[in-house]
């Protein structure tokens, strides 16, 4: 081999050994292990439960005005209005003004019912009952306000009769 072709050949070897020298990974040194300790929670001690008297607090406590609806809605309007009458006794003015609402709605409903013959309870729950005799009380006031509105304009009708009568025998005494 000839010194040219010696360098050419041995430079670039040389620099890949030297170039894979310092790609070499180094030798790590072992790190000590860390001792795994346990975890401590800190949630607090579950506190023994005192007993629930859950009955006593599920039933609530019902006064006369409940009990008058109660009878408003299985349509016994009579013992709905003792009932009423007994909460008026029974407390301040709200009782008070709930016994004169309950009174009045069973003044209505019973006028209701005789006029057009309505019976029983129609078998729902008692709420959705209490609603029907609101719609039938709201449909007998609108038939009160019809009648009202028809007798409202015959009287009125009469009254422009009248009217032109006085005038007419206005003119009749005024000129003679």
């Amino acid at each position: 081999m000839s010194p040219d072709s010696f360098s050419r050949f041995a430079l670039p070897v040389a620099t890949m050994i030297l170039l894979a020298g310092c790609a070499s990974p180094e030798p790590t040194a072992t790190q000590p292990e860390q001792e795994v300790t346990a975890v401590e929670l800190n949630l607090p001690e579950p506190q023994p439960i005192a007993p629930c008297d859950c009955e006593a607090l599920a039933v609530p406590e019902e006064n006369y005005f409940d009990r008058g609806v109660r009878a408003l809605a299985a349509r016994d309007y009579e013992q709905a209005a003792i009932y009423f009458e007994r909460h008026r006794e029974s407390g301040g003015s709200e009782a008070q003004r709930e016994a004169d609402v309950g009174a009045a709605f069973v003044a209505l409903m019973t006028e209701a019912s005789i006029a057009t013959g309505e019976g029983g309870a129609s078998g729902v729950d008692e709420r959705a009952e209490v609603m029907i005799l609101a719609l039938a009380a709201v449909q007998t006031l609108e038939g009160r306000i019809e009648a009202l509105d028809a007798l409202n304009k015959a009287i009125s009708e009469d009254l422009e009769k009248r009217e032109e009568a006085l005038k007419r025998l206005r003119e009749l005494t005024l000129g003679q």
